[in-house]
């Protein structure tokens, strides 16, 4: 199993000040820690993950807020293939309604040719769910599945031949061949986010493989993953492997994983819950997003349902431990790859970097060792070959 390294880059103390801004009230201009030092500091994830036998490298796409400060993956990616020499880069995601597709596979393209044969981009890609982030691009969050689904088109059709056909509601495209020319067949490192039955049934009807994000519950995304596996056997393809991205947090004792990971990994989720309004009413009368509308109904009632759940479900601990809840979510999962967050809330960058080389020195070689089987659709008895459960008992 393939094992990489993800950069986040966020800015959590920023949240106080930002939101008080949004809702109109006086306060410093900028934020207490600059985003350029995170910027700065956080590279450095890459070139130790380079180092230390990581196959990958991965970093996402957010934008206006805190939560994390990444406008543009590829371009992000591109100055990473600069200082780095072994892994391969992949976007988790780029969110394909905030761009023209065009644009998109003619980064992805840049980008391979910098890296040459022997590296390669893997192209993750998603739907988007920030309110923010939509009204700020300046696109109706209701088009969104629409986009979502011409633009996956679009980009697979570019990445697997260089040229695209396409007439569309929102795209079309006729006789367009792509400069550089592309020397092999990208879309096979083509992979997307499936965190609701909408996308889900998007990607599995197009064949695309799956890209587990977990931007609810490790159990939500379980549940989409065994949906996605029946509609992908329904359309005629294989079975096939996800990729998965998991917090982290490695000690060499058990109590002091738990201090770190609990007060980090909550933190990250609260950062989340604030920047995709979770709280809010405001997804149920967004087409395409009813089911997150769902779970922030029920996060309203108990937000600790999210705020401890990375906590109480993601792989952290000691070296051995780490490695055992790891290995018990690839299997679940069906995973070929996991991405996992080793800095993340206001974790300082020296506790990041301490957890990440315990990991690297004793749980990145047994995991490189899994070999997990692809994700199945359950039989006709309910019976599934991946795996029953996601939940873990609080160390």
């Amino acid at each position: 199993m393939r094992v990489g390294a993800t950069i986040f880059n966020q800015n959590y103390g920023d949240w106080d000040r930002y939101e008080a801004e949004e809702q109109g009230k006086s306060v410093a201009k900028r934020a207490a820690r600059s985003d350029r030092e995170i910027f700065n500091e956080e590279i450095d994830i890459a070139r130790i993950a380079d180092d230390s036998g990581f196959d990958s490298v991965w970093t996402i796409e957010h934008h206006f807020t805190p939560y994390t400060m990444v406008t543009n993956p590829l371009q992000y990616l591109t100055y990473i293939a600069g200082i780095t020499k072994h892994v391969d880069l992949g976007t988790m995601v780029t969110v394909l309604p905030w761009h023209n597709p065009v644009r998109v596979a003619e980064d992805v393209n840049m980008l391979d040719a910098f890296l040459g044969r022997d590296r390669n981009v893997i192209c993750g890609v998603g739907r988007g769910l920030g309110r923010r982030e939509y009204a700020g691009l300046g696109i109706d969050q209701n088009e969104a599945r629409g986009r979502f689904d011409e633009s996956l088109q679009v980009l697979t059709q570019l990445l697997a031949t260089g040229q695209c056909e396409f007439d569309g509601e929102f795209y079309k495209i006729h006789g367009l061949r792509l400069r550089p020319q592309p020397e092999r067949d990208l879309s096979v490192n083509l992979w997307c986010a499936g965190g609701t039955k909408e996308t889900v049934e998007i990607i599995a009807k197009h064949g695309v493989r799956p890209l587990t994000i977990p931007t609810t519950s490790l159990d939500v995304a379980l549940a989409n993953m065994r949906r996605y596996a029946a509609l992908r056997r329904d359309a005629g393809h294989a079975p096939s492997h996800t990729k998965l991205a998991l917090w982290t947090y490695v000690a060499e004792t058990t109590s002091e994983a738990r201090a770190g990971a609990e007060r980090h990994m909550v933190e990250y989720a609260n950062s989340a819950l604030r920047h995709y309004e979770l709280l809010g009413t405001h997804l149920k009368n967004i087409k395409g997003y009813e089911s997150y509308a769902a779970q922030s109904d029920a996060l309203r009632k108990d937000p600790t349902l999210f705020t401890h759940g990375f906590y109480n479900s993601h792989p952290w601990g000691t070296p051995a431990q780490t490695i055992a809840r790891a290995t018990e979510l690839a299997q679940a999962f069906g995973t070929d790859e996991i991405m996992f967050i080793f800095k993340y809330g206001a974790m300082p960058m020296a506790v990041a970097e301490k957890s990440m080389r315990l990991f690297a020195k004793e749980v990145l070689p047994a995991l490189k060792e899994l070999n997990p089987k692809p994700l199945v659709a359950e039989d006709p008895a309910g019976i599934a070959t991946a795996g029953n459960t996601t939940t873990r008992a609080t160390a």
